[in-house]
């Protein structure tokens, strides 16, 4: 246990990884691997950015997909990558802080478990819901954590550290489908320059231009922004940078089943007890890479108020690091002295297992 903990929280856009204590990631490693053939069968695994030239010629796995760990062969993958050639250390020298998500099932945390302590020889572990970690970031042990990620939202009330599982709202929609969205629009606004439109390039205008109307009512006129391929085409970007974002609140628009982000937010609070739903509504915290889009935060804020009682307080908090905050709460837990009186040593792995970590 001398060595300091090293907190990972695995996304299906990247694994975030660093040392507890510090206030953001050292390493963000695409959930991406590949590898080519050759006369004599397999050669090395590409992973993360070193995956990225071969999207479009080889089968690219991700391993992490809504929420669930669909491949914990690749996830091991990645992570020995990430351990040697990202962070450099090994892996039996520190602890682990993992990350969870809200509905993990519990097999899923004993497999990841397993994992660490049978593959990587981890010395100690403790694995938290990602949910706690987000408004542990801010400085609160109970609120509404709306977390927007790459393929999925999670909604999910906190009482006291204490996830209230039955009234958590989970989606299988996130930054992927606008990204997704994004290059769908594009392509039909500027069919000549089609080829030249790749997610990769949706998502870099994503992250760039696009921003959400400030209510659901008529799209306000939209200043075009050209940008100029390198054979010369010009894209010319104008209402898709407000209607690619708004599948959050109308997923209609694009054939996706469940309810609004605003709707899910208000369901949570609603099935959560009485007593503290006044709380919750005050205290309403944002996080995840999408949550940074210009104007999703108070729209959020907007649409919720319009499903209350004038009386009632709503408040999203929008914390600047939002972007890292579930790694930042792990990050913090991680670097108390107590750390360690909470976490599973292999040894007691070894005599108990997974099952009672």
């Amino acid at each position: 246990m001398d060595g300091i903990p090293i907190v990972l929280d695995n996304g299906s856009f990247n694994i975030k990884a660093g040392y507890a204590g510090e206030n953001a990631p050292r390493v963000l490693v695409p959930t991406l691997l590949t590898r080519t053939f050759t006369a004599r069968g397999h050669s090395d695994w590409y992973v993360g950015e070193n995956a990225k030239p071969w999207l479009g010629h080889l089968p690219v796995a991700c391993p992490v997909s809504h929420g669930q760990i669909i491949d914990l062969d690749e996830l091991a993958i990645i992570w020995h990558y990430l351990y040697s050639k990202e962070l450099r250390v090994n892996a039996v020298d520190h602890p682990l802080m993992l990350t969870e998500y809200p509905l993990s099932p519990i097999r899923q945390r004993e497999k990841l478990i397993e994992l660490a302590f049978e593959k990587f020889y981890i010395p100690a572990l403790f694995s938290s819901n990602q949910s706690v970690l987000s408004l542990y970031a801010s400085g609160l042990t109970t609120g509404l954590t709306v977390d927007i990620g790459n393929d999925t939202i999670n909604i999910a009330p906190v009482i006291d550290n204490w996830l209230i599982r039955d009234a958590t709202r989970q989606r299988t929609v996130g930054g992927k489908d606008v990204t997704h969205y994004m290059q769908q629009l594009l392509t039909l606004s500027n069919p000549n320059a089609a080829r030249f439109i790749t997610p990769e390039i949706a998502q870099h205008f994503k992250e760039t231009l696009c921003y959400v109307n400030p209510t659901a009512g008529p799209l306000p006129g939209v200043k075009p922004v050209t940008y100029q391929t390198p054979d010369g085409q010009i894209v010319k970007i104008g209402r898709e940078r407000v209607l690619a974002p708004e599948i959050f609140f109308h997923p209609e628009n694009v054939g996706l089943e469940g309810n609004s982000l605003h709707l899910n937010t208000h369901a949570a609070v609603q099935n959560s007890p009485s007593d503290i739903q006044a709380y919750l509504y005050d205290n309403i915290v944002v996080s995840g890479g999408c949550t940074m889009l210009n104007g999703l935060t108070g729209r959020l804020d907007h649409e919720v108020r319009e499903l209350v009682p004038k009386n009632t307080s709503v408040r999203v908090l929008a914390p600047g690091n939002r972007k890292y905050s579930v790694w930042i709460g792990g990050s913090i837990l991680a670097s108390l002295n107590s750390f360690a009186d909470f976490s599973i040593t292999k040894k007691e792995y070894e005599e108990s297992g997974s099952q009672n970590s």
